[in-house]
């Protein structure tokens, strides 16, 4: 024991310097090792992970245009009523009623089966596919009569739930024999 300090305290704190000395290296080495394997990819990358990018940029490519061909469909919370959006060109089939302008989406309300819209422009017909009320006859009535009317008829159509009541058993003296 020198200057007062226990040796075994000594110890103990050269062994935390030493493992903390460790961890800094390590966490240097490890920075080190991902910047040198930046530099690397930036100078060229590996051409069979630019391959597999590639592939799986086709692949959600294609899963889009499918999920395009089918449509979205979009469902008003104060009506219930269903619009859906195609993109004409991402079908091999044109879509029916398509004007020689080339407008790529239909807008129409499955619903009041009405006539489907036709934009050039994914913004407007994404804004019209969520306000049918603007468009659609019957969707603009619907949305013109009272939440509670709504509520009321929703009411009226909805199929009758089977009554389920609670009988109690009848009631027994304590003294009473059970019954056979």
């Amino acid at each position: 024991m020198s200057s007062g300090i226990p040796d075994d305290h000594k110890h103990a704190r050269r062994r935390r310097l030493q493992a903390s000395a460790r961890v800094r290296a390590r966490r240097v080495e490890l920075a080190l090792d991902r910047s040198r394997a930046r530099a690397a990819q930036a100078i060229g990358p590996n051409p069979q992970s630019v391959a597999a990018h590639r592939q799986a940029v086709a692949t959600a490519r294609r899963a889009l245009a499918e999920l395009d061909a089918e449509g979205r469909v979009f469902t008003r919370r104060d009506t219930g009523a269903r619009v859906v959006l195609r993109d004409t060109q991402a079908t091999s089939k044109s879509s029916k009623g398509a004007s020689a302008r080339g407008d790529r989406y239909e807008v129409e309300c499955l619903t009041h089966q009405s006539d489907p819209l036709f934009f050039d422009d994914a913004t407007a017909a994404t804004r019209a596919a969520r306000h049918s009320d603007t468009w659609c006859e019957a969707c603009r009535q619907l949305a013109a009569t009272p939440h509670t009317v709504r509520d009321r008829a929703r009411k009226v159509l909805a199929p009758a739930k089977p009554e389920i009541r609670y009988t109690p058993p009848e009631p027994r003296l304590r003294f009473d024999p059970p019954a056979a």
